[in-house]
């Protein structure tokens, strides 16, 4: 076959071929950026198969179908480990990230098809424009419906701290923004080189300009706010990752051995003379603040290794109406002196399904898909929890779970007060699986989001501690049974400082939603006088 009848093979199927790499190029690349595969690069050409595809001005119909795919697939593959608790829950969820992938790429092809080849400076709506619109839709899947900002965007350069730090001063939607853009810019300048293999007519690309002027601004933030560090130590953490099975984990006849194993690695850290003991959530077999037994064993534990300990463990109290107790997922505070801290946190943001069923009131029917045995109640709110050393009391603020990946929970803990932040949590329900490495890159966000110092233990899953630039200084082996001690230090500089973001919370979600209307409304103007 000669050249030329390649060559001309391509022409006539341009837009199928367009069509094929988006189909393919954009899922394959979008799920290789996250952990645990982590080639956080794939991430600044993931959208561009798909934004080269849209200047082809394909239907809407055919744009929402296509991303609904590309999303399922993409999330199918993502979140693969919760087939371990369920496989319906799977389908489902992969199912609605694939429908908040299809609106936004509705949105944008609609901007897409009244911009393209409208001028020099064409190009900039739809790339602002696109990049907003996601910022605007990774915000609303954090909340509709008990939300699940599994995932943003931003979590593909968890191992990339240069990408991360305007996260202090925007919140993690601005490293988002930045990588749909990037995206865009790409595409704009492929299709230009395109275009100038065709027509040998030179123009600037605008949108490309502006991506990499994201990127230096970006490099430079680095640098700013990360050298002239002042280090000293903040507290040297024991912490303890049992490994216990998660069906060995509520079952009476486990009960002794998992109370003689935290005896044992607790009691091991001793010598090491840690400031505190820190252990995984809800690791205890029965509520640490029932009848006195397990409150007083956690109390000469605590004695005993000469520190206090931070135990994940459920917490009952006397419930209302019809209820006899009211249950909660907690952390304790264990004092060696005077044994149980009066106040304790309390999950506030609980896993719909998991820890309790929403809309049991009003569909009672509904226990028969997901039966639990009554629900766990969300706390209050952000109590903190006193680590007193010899010169200075740091109050430590908790997170249990998956509350790590929603921003305002860190945010408002730092806000109350917080000189740093420990994560409790347990990723025994989803195997030896990616689903840990997942968690743990939202804790790198919400480090620098708050400029503290984050400690992270896990009963199987990732245990490490994440300094205030989201650098991980630190980690055990995941599903292994181990226990040490860290010196974790602090920058003297965010001591009792909040960032901007802290302060100022979401605005930039604001912004881009007046950003998105702006883009839609300009290409609305052109329609009217075309």
């Amino acid at each position: 076959m000669m050249v030329s009848d390649i060559l001309r093979w391509f022409s006539r199927n341009q837009d199928r071929l367009v069509f094929l790499a988006a189909l393919f190029l954009t899922p394959l690349f979008y799920v290789v950026a996250f952990p645990p595969i982590d080639v956080s690069e794939a991430a600044f050409i993931w959208l561009t198969p798909f934004a080269v595809w849209l200047s082809r001005g394909p239907s809407l119909r055919k744009v929402g179908l296509t991303a609904l795919a590309i999303g399922w697939i993409s999330w199918l593959a993502l979140i693969f480990w919760l087939h371990h608790v369920t496989w319906l829950g799977l389908i489902l969820l992969a199912g609605a990230m694939g429908a908040y992938f299809a609106a936004w790429a509705v949105g944008v092809a609609w901007l897409s098809r009244r911009t393209r080849g409208q001028g020099l400076f064409s190009g900039l709506p739809l790339t602002i424009g696109a990049a907003a619109l996601w910022v605007v839709v990774e915000w609303i899947r954090g909340w509709f419906l008990t939300g699940f900002p599994w995932l943003p965007l931003a979590a593909t350069q968890w191992s990339q701290p240069m990408m991360l730090q305007s996260a202090a001063y925007f919140g993690s939607w601005s490293i988002s923004f930045f990588l749909v853009a990037l995206n865009f810019g790409v595409a704009g300048y492929l299709l230009q080189l395109v275009d100038f293999a065709k027509t040998r007519k030179r123009r600037i690309c605008p949108e490309f300009y502006l991506s990499l002027s994201l990127v230096v601004a970006l490099s430079f933030m680095l640098l700013r706010v990360a050298s002239g560090q002042q280090r000293e130590q903040a507290f040297r953490a024991g912490v303890v990752q049992p490994d216990v099975p998660q069906d060995e984990k509520w079952d009476d006849a486990f009960a002794r051995n998992i109370l003689s194993q935290l005896e044992f690695q607790t009691g091991s850290l001793r010598s090491l003379k840690p400031d505190a003991v820190f252990w995984p959530e809800s690791v205890l077999p029965y509520p640490v603040n029932d009848d006195g037994l397990l409150e007083g064993w956690a109390s000469r534990l605590a004695g005993a290794s000469g520190a206090p300990i931070f135990a994940g463990s459920l917490g009952i109290e006397p419930g209302e109406g019809d209820e006899e107790t009211s249950w909660y997922n907690s952390v304790f505070l264990v004092r060696p002196e005077y044994g149980l801290y009066p106040k304790y946190y309390s999950k506030r943001h609980l896993v719909p399904f998991g820890e309790y069923v929403p809309f049991r009131r009003f569909w009672p029917w509904i226990e028969k898909i997901v039966p639990i045995d009554g629900d766990i109640l969300p706390g209050g709110g952000a109590v903190l929890l006193p680590l007193d050393l010899e010169d200075r009391t740091i109050r430590i603020g908790s997170l249990i779970c998956y509350e790590d990946v929603f921003p305002g929970l860190a945010r408002a803990s730092v806000l109350d007060g917080a000189g740093a932040l420990f994560v409790a949590t347990n990723s025994a329900w989803y195997g030896r699986t990616g689903a840990s490495t997942q968690h743990m890159a939202h804790s790198v966000l919400r480090a620098i989001e708050t400029r503290r110092v984050i400690l992270r233990v896990g009963n199987d899953g990732w245990t490490g501690w994440i300094d205030e630039y989201g650098n991980v200084m630190d980690s055990l082996t995941p599903w292994e049974q181990e226990w040490t001690v860290w010196d974790v230090t602090r920058d003297r500089r965010w001591i009792g400082q909040i960032t901007p973001y802290v302060k100022n919370g979401d605005w930039l979600v604001a912004l881009c939603a007046g950003m998105v209307l702006a883009c839609w409304g300009w290409a609305w103007r052109r329609i009217r006088s075309a």
